[in-house]
């Protein structure tokens, strides 16, 4: 996208965040659109630590080229979408809870596997990507925006290379819990909170050091009660989520729970199914998005799968509608997510030839990446993961899914999707579907799903309160604008390569197959994340018998936390958790953790038989009709790593 197609003067920066400094940007940058050279962008700021805790080591940073100029990326990172996390001078200064060394701290977010950046005009507090400052009823807070999550960074002999939209490496649930410490550290630890409360009230020291040890209670509070309601448990066993996964719907749903009973933090469900941070390139060209599709990009959809998000990551909302409102009040900036979609659609997949051809990254070897395709195309790969023109700006992703027993995947995101169940609280009576004369209304008890809807839909509905304040019409142009602009005009479910009713609750169980472009940049795989690199990929599952006599399988225990990638797996290098304790080690053998199913390529998981028209040829009472080919051999195993490089 070159940037003189947005107005610069109207962005998002100039609002909600105090980046008057856009300003200035656009005259450092212009709208041009450089192309990415081998060398350290400085402009974007990316800061890396020479040496880090997990052994990993670079000098440099590089830019994937994904059509996104210096400043499209900049307003990626640093533009708020309302999240309001704690105030925001408590966070510029609050310690964590065994020294003095600053929460916010480079070594810090970096151990968090958050990204750091230097100080620019766009951030001049120099926040980790995807930290942003939001302005909210007149307060300062520090929230989250996209890129967050979906910033990533790979290392490969001593370069590291930024991916704009990639899945993120952070361990979110370890942040939150590391911030309760610290809050409660600074709370009790009479030398922090003196230190703290100095450097947030200034010259209002000590007039008001009460009244900020009551707002920093507030906030220690609303963490800890956070994590609380957000503990992660499958029975009575403990399921931590370590790096690069969030059980995001479990802790989104848990959020609208306790909106709509705010005196009941037992309204809850465990978000025990951590999912791998998604990529977005061609997420706006889906037709279905999240790894079991429950985002129609359909109409509104893409707002209100953006608004969903936000009110997951702490935006301040109320459920409770207020006389002569039209919908839910929050701290929500609707404008932004909207520009934040609309970014997305030029946004693409990063290329390992294009970076090998900097040499970044080692080349590929065509010729055995011409076996490799051969063998995607025998596997049936492509009836699933179509290919597609990663730039035609026209592109469309038809996703192909497949339902749980088919896939054979750890059933457990699908399930809890569709499964979780609370108390209606605000909602009960209302009409699930205001608009539907026959919609059903709430119960007592509903299932989470409609209800985060309706709280979606009321919350894109309510006008902005925050400057500049909008009126009622004004909001419904630019709802109206924002459908009118979607590329996704009308959707139909494929499961096991047939159209289904997509509005059968039911259809959810399954997960998504979407094209390759870029995988190689994604790794731990599948959608839990559970098997580390693609090589591995297209091993069998195995018990820890059948590994121990000597059998090649997928690991069922392996560290996640290195950036360090291995170009022949193509996955993150293994290391030694006893050297480098900071690492996760993930146990495929806890609960939503399985390593199982897709196991095509080992001879193990069956293929649908396909008619000449891509349909499922089924016997005489009506059941598909499968086959199991056999096993590939290592060659060949390699060979389709390789292919998977060059999409």
């Amino acid at each position: 996208m070159n940037s003189c197609n947005r107005n610069f003067f109207s962005s998002p920066l100039l609002r909600r965040s105090g980046f008057a400094m856009a300003i200035v940007l656009s005259g450092i940058y212009g709208c041009s659109h450089p192309p990415q050279a081998p060398g350290t962008d400085a402009g974007r700021a990316a800061k890396i630590n020479q040496q880090d805790s997990f052994g990993d080591s670079a000098n440099r940073v590089v830019y994937a080229e994904q059509n996104w100029s210096t400043a499209d990326s900049l307003w990626f990172y640093n533009t708020t979408q309302g999240s309001n996390l704690i105030p925001y001078d408590i966070f510029l200064h609050l310690e964590v809870p065994d020294s003095q060394q600053l929460f916010r701290s480079d070594e810090n977010m970096d151990r968090l596997r958050y990204l750091p950046q230097t100080a620019s005009p766009a951030n001049p507090d120099a926040l980790p990507v995807g930290w942003v400052k939001d302005n909210h009823a007149g307060k300062d807070y520090i929230g989250f925006n996209c890129a967050a999550c979906h910033t990533s960074q790979i290392n490969y002999k001593g370069t590291a290379i930024r991916i704009d939209g990639g899945a993120a490496q952070a361990d979110m649930d370890l942040m939150m819990n590391d911030l309760a410490r610290a809050l409660d550290a600074s709370v009790k630890q009479p030398e922090k909170f003196e230190r703290l409360a100095k450097k947030v009230l200034h010259d209002k020291y000590p007039a008001e050091r009460d009244n900020f040890r009551a707002e920093l209670i507030a906030a220690a509070q609303k963490i800890t009660t956070y994590n609380q309601v957000n503990e992660s448990r499958n029975g009575n066993q403990p399921v931590p989520y370590g790096y690069a996964r969030l059980d995001a719907f479990g802790r989104i749903y848990n959020r609208i729970l306790a909106h709509l009973t705010p005196a009941d933090p037992g309204n809850r469900n465990s978000p025990n199914a951590p999912v791998s941070y998604s990529y977005l390139w061609d997420t706006p060209q889906h037709d279905f998005v999240q790894w079991n599709g429950v985002g129609d990009n359909e109409s509104a959809g893409p707002i209100g799968r953006n608004v969903g998000e936000a009110l997951g990551v702490f935006a301040t909302f109320d459920l409770q509608k207020q006389p002569g409102d039209t919908g839910y009040r929050s701290s929500v900036v609707l404008d932004n997510l909207i520009k934040m979609e609309k970014s997305m659609e030029s946004l693409l997949s990063p290329q390992w030839e294009d970076l090998a051809g900097k040499q970044i990254l080692p080349p590929v070897n065509k010729a055995l990446a011409a076996k490799g395709y051969a063998v995607f195309l025998e596997y049936q790969c492509n009836s699933c993961h179509e290919h597609i023109d990663r730039a035609d700006p026209a592109r469309r992703v038809t996703a192909q899914f497949a339902s749980l027993q088919t896939v054979g995947t750890d059933p457990l995101m699908a399930l809890n999707a569709l499964k979780y169940m609370g108390k209606s609280g605000f909602f009960e009576g209302e009409k699930q579907r205001p608009r539907d004369p026959a919609s059903p209304l709430f119960s007592a008890v509903t299932s989470v799903l409609p209800a985060l809807a309706l709280a979606t839909e009321g919350v894109i509905a309510e006008p902005d309160r925050d400057p500049p304040a909008q009126s009622t019409s004004a909001r419904q142009e630019q709802i109206y604008a924002a459908i009118n602009s979607n590329p996704i005009k009308q959707t139909q479910r494929h499961l096991d390569y047939e159209i289904v009713n997509k509005n059968d609750f039911h259809t959810l169980a399954a997960y998504k197959a979407r094209p390759l472009n870029g995988i190689w940049a994604t790794a731990p795989f599948l959608h839990n994340g559970s098997v580390p690199s693609l090589y591995e990929l297209f091993l069998p599952s195995c018990s820890d018998a059948e590994i121990a006599g000597g059998k090649t399988c997928r690991p069922n225990r392996f560290t996640v936390g290195t950036r360090e990638i291995d170009p022949v797996k193509v996955g993150f290098v293994q290391r030694d958790p006893a050297e480098f304790p900071g690492l996760f080690v993930f146990d495929t053998r806890l609960p939503g953790n399985s390593n199982k199913g897709h196991e095509y390529t080992a001879g193990v998981t069956p293929l649908l038989v396909l008619d000449a028209n891509g349909r499922p040829l089924k016997d005489a009472n009506g059941k598909p009709q499968v086959r199991t080919l056999p096993p590939i051999s290592d060659e060949q195993r390699l060979a389709l790593v390789e292919y998977l490089k060059t999409l």
